[in-house]
C-alpha cells in the first residue's frame, strides 16, 4: 500500500513538471458552464424548439402502443364475461369503441363471433400501425433537426476558438503546446457535438418518457405502481455514486488525451532530430507511458460505467418480480386484468430503458463538461492587446500618414516578469534609414523586433511612431506598415503564388515582380506549374535558401513602409547568403529597414548599427566607426572573421 501511494505521489510530481500536462480541473456540474453552452443554441432556438416538439410527439405516441395492446388483450383476445362487459372503459378504450361503432362494428359481448372479434382486432392493429408510421416520421425529423443544430453549433464554436487563437499574443503560445490547442479545436469540440446532437435534447426526451410512464402506471393502478417503484430510491443512490466517480475520470480522460496529442505533435515535428540522435526507443517509451495513462483513465471510467448498468438491470428484475407476484394475485382476485398486467410489464420494461439511456447520456454530458471546461479556459485566457477604437474600414495607403520616425524611449521588457531582457533602451529610426542590431545570443535583439511588431508590449518606457505611442493605434493598422522576414520561414501547404500573396489583395504581376526583386524567379522556373505549384508541408521540397527567398518575396509583395529582417540569413550557405544579400540591398533601398543579424557581413552597409549586450544598448554607429572604436562590435568582427 505504501509503495502504491509513493508511486502515485511520484506520478503527480512528474506530471507537475511536465509542460504538456494540464492542471486538474475537478469541479461539480456547473449551471453557469451549462448556461454558456446553451448560449450557442440561441441563434438556432427555432430548430431547438422544433426538435423538442418532435420529441414530445414521439414520446406521447410511444405511450399509446401498450394501451392499444392492453385493449386488444382485454377486448377481442379475451373471453368476455358479465364482469368484463360491465367494466368501465378507459379514455383510449372509449375512443376505440366509438371509432369501431362509428365504422359499423358491433360491441364485443359474450357469444361474439370470431369474425366480430377479428374486425375489432384489425381496428386496433390499424391504429397501432398508424402511430408507428407517425413515430418513424417524427424520429427521422428529430434526427435531421438535431444533427443540423449540432453541426451549426460546432461550426460557430470552432470559428470562435480559431478566431480567438489568432488574436492572442506570443506569450500565450509560449505557455500552451500546439498539440493541446489542436485538441481544443478538434476532439474537445467533437465531444460537444455529441452532446448537442445526441445528448442534451434526447436527455429531455428520456426525462419526459420516464415521467409519462410513471404517470401511466399510477393512472392504471396506483397501489401496484407504488410497490413497483419502491426500487426507485436504490436506483437514485446508485446513480448518485456513479455520477460522482464518473465525473472525475471523464475529466482525467480529456486531460490525458490533450497530453498525448501535444507529445505526438512535438515528436512528429522533431522527427529528424529524434532519428539523428537515435532516440526512437526512448521516445517510444515515453509515448507508451503517456498512452498507458490515457488507457488507465479510460478503464477507470469504464469500470464505473460497467458497474452501474448491471445495478440497473438487477433493480429492473426486482421490479418485474414484484409485477409477477402482485399482478398475478390481483388477476386471481379479479381486481386486475391480463391487459393491465401486460400494460404494467411493458411500461416497466420501457421505464428502465430511458434510465439506462440517461446514464449513457450522463457519460456524454460528463465528457462534454470536461471538454467545455478546457475550451472555455482557452477562451477565457485573453492575452490580446488593448485596442483603440479604429475606423470602420482600414485606412488605405493614401490615407495613412507616412512613417517618419520610430523611437524606443527608455524601453524595458521581461518575459517572465523577473529576468530583464531589455533595460532602459532608447534609440530611433528615421524614415529611409537602415538600422542594424547586433549582439551575442540573448542580448535582446529579437525582443526588439517583438516589441516593434507589438507581439509584446514593453513593461517600462514607450515605443513611439511619429511621436505617438503605438498602443494608441489600431494593431491592424500598425502591423500593416511592416514586412517581416524571420529566420524560421513558414511555408504553408498551398501553391507557391498563394504562399507569397498570403490571402492579401495582391495581383499575380506584383507577385512576379517581388520574386524578381529578391532573385527568386529561378524558383518559379523550376516548378512544373510555376506559381500554381503546390508546396509540401513546411516547404520540404525547397531548399533553405529558396524558402528564405519566398519569405523575402512575401514581405516585399505587400510594399511595406518598414522592412524587418530577423536573422534572415542564419540558415543558408555562403553562396546563397551572397545571393540573398544582393536581394536585401535591393529591398532596403529607399525603405526604412531594421535588420537583426549574427552574420556581421550582412550589416556592414547599414546606416547605423546598434550593439546590445545583456539587454543594454552599449554602442551605436556605422561599421567603420564601431571598428575604430575597438569595443564590443570590434571584438565581434574580429572573432567572426578570424573564424572564417
Amino acid at each position: 500500500m505504501t509503495s502504491k501511494k509513493t508511486a502515485e505521489k511520484n506520478q503527480e510530481n512528474d506530471d507537475a513538471e511536465d509542460f504538456y500536462v494540464e492542471e486538474v480541473i475537478d469541479r461539480p456540474f456547473s449551471r453557469k458552464l451549462a448556461g454558456r453552452l446553451m448560449h450557442y443554441l440561441r441563434p438556432y432556438k427555432g430548430l431547438v424548439l422544433l426538435s423538442v416538439m418532435l420529441i414530445l410527439t414521439n414520446t406521447a405516441l410511444s405511450l399509446i402502443g401498450p394501451l392499444l395492446i392492453k385493449e386488444a388483450v382485454d377486448g377481442p383476445l379475451a373471453l368476455p364475461t358479465e364482469e368484463t362487459e360491465s367494466r368501465e372503459l378507459t379514455g383510449i378504450g372509449q375512443l376505440i369503441t366509438d371509432l369501431g361503432e362509428g365504422a359499423g362494428l358491433s360491441p364485443i359481448v359474450v357469444g361474439s363471433s370470431i369474425d366480430e372479434r377479428t374486425q375489432w382486432l384489425w381496428v386496433l392493429v390499424g391504429i397501432y400501425a398508424f402511430t408507428l408510421l407517425i413515430q418513424i416520421l417524427m424520429r427521422y425529423g428529430e434526427t435531421m433537426v438535431l444533427n443540423r443544430t449540432g453541426q451549426n453549433v460546432m461550426r460557430d464554436l470552432r470559428l470562435q476558438i480559431f478566431d480567438h487563437l489568432q488574436k492572442q499574443s506570443a506569450s500565450f503560445y509560449h505557455k500552451n503546446p500546439v498539440g493541446r490547442l489542436v485538441t481544443r479545436v478538434t476532439s474537445d469540440v467533437e465531444a460537444l457535438n455529441e452532446l448537442f446532437t445526441s445528448g442534451f435534447v434526447t436527455l429531455v426526451g428520456d426525462i419526459l418518457a420516464i415521467t409519462g410512464i410513471v404517470i401511466m402506471l399510477f393512472w392504471t393502478n396506483a397501489e401496484l405502481a407504488s410497490m413497483v417503484l419502491a426500487t426507485a430510491p436504490l436506483l437514485l443512490i446508485s446513480t448518485t455514486i456513479f455520477r460522482r466517480f464518473a465525473r472525475k475520470h471523464y475529466r482525467e480522460v480529456r486531460r490525458r488525451l490533450a497530453h498525448l496529442n501535444a507529445f505526438t505533435q512535438e515528436s512528429i515535428s522533431g522527427m529528424e532530430v529524434i532519428q539523428v540522435c537515435r532516440r526512437e526507443e526512448e521516445q517510444a517509451q515515453q509515448y507508451s507511458g503517456i498512452n498507458g495513462k490515457l488507457q488507465d483513465a479510460h478503464l477507470k471510467s469504464i469500470f464505473w460505467y460497467a458497474l452501474f448498468f448491471p445495478t440497473v438491470e438487477l433493480l429492473s428484475v426486482v421490479a418485474l418480480g414484484i409485477i409477477v407476484v402482485q399482478g398475478g394475485q390481483r388477476i386471481e382476485m379479479g381486481t386486475a386484468t391480463f391487459g393491465e398486467f401486460f400494460l404494467f410489464w411493458t411500461y416497466l420494461t420501457r421505464l428502465f430503458t430511458p434510465v439506462r439511456d440517461l446514464a449513457e447520456k450522463y457519460n456524454l454530458l460528463q465528457s462534454a463538461m470536461a471538454s467545455s471546461e478546457r475550451i472555455f479556459t482557452v477562451l477565457d485566457t485573453d492575452t490580446t492587446f488593448t485596442e483603440v477604437d479604429s475606423k470602420s474600414e482600414p485606412a488605405t495607403d493614401s490615407e495613412r500618414d507616412s512613417l517618419d520616425e520610430i523611437r524606443f524611449e527608455n524601453v524595458s521588457f521581461s518575459y517572465d516578469g523577473e529576468t530583464p531582457v531589455l533595460d532602459n533602451v532608447s534609440f530611433s529610426v528615421k524614415r529611409g534609414e537602415t538600422l542594424a542590431i547586433v549582439g551575442a545570443t540573448g542580448a535582446g535583439k529579437s525582443t526588439i523586433i517583438n516589441l516593434l511588431l507589438r507581439f509584446h508590449d514593453p513593461v517600462g518606457g514607450r515605443l513611439l511612431v511619429n511621436g505617438e505611442d503605438i498602443r494608441e493605434h489600431s494593431l491592424e493598422e500598425h502591423r500593416r506598415r511592416f514586412g517581416l522576414v524571420l529566420q524560421d520561414v513558414s511555408v504553408m501547404t498551398r501553391s507557391l503564388g498563394e504562399n507569397i500573396r498570403f490571402d492579401r489583395d495582391i495581383s499575380q504581376q506584383r507577385v512576379r515582380e517581388a520574386l524578381e526583386q529578391v532573385n527568386g524567379t529561378e524558383i518559379v522556373e523550376r516548378q512544373k506549374l510555376g506559381l500554381d505549384e503546390p508546396m509540401m508541408e513546411r516547404g520540404r521540397t525547397l531548399s533553405s535558401g529558396e524558402r528564405q527567398l519566398i519569405s523575402f518575396a512575401r514581405a516585399l509583395a505587400g510594399d511595406p513602409e518598414v522592412l524587418v529582417l530577423d536573422e534572415a540569413t542564419s540558415h543558408v550557405d555562403t553562396e546563397t547568403e551572397a545571393k540573398i544579400q544582393e536581394a536585401i540591398d535591393r529591398m532596403v533601398e529607399g525603405r526604412t529597414s531594421v535588420i537583426v543579424a549574427h552574420r556581421l557581413s550582412t550589416v556592414r552597409k547599414a546606416d547605423r548599427i546598434l550593439v546590445l549586450h545583456h539587454g543594454h544598448l552599449r554602442e551605436s554607429g556605422t561599421h567603420d566607426e564601431l571598428v575604430d572604436k575597438g569595443g564590443i562590435y570590434a571584438r565581434l568582427v574580429k572573432l567572426q572573421f578570424q573564424s572564417r
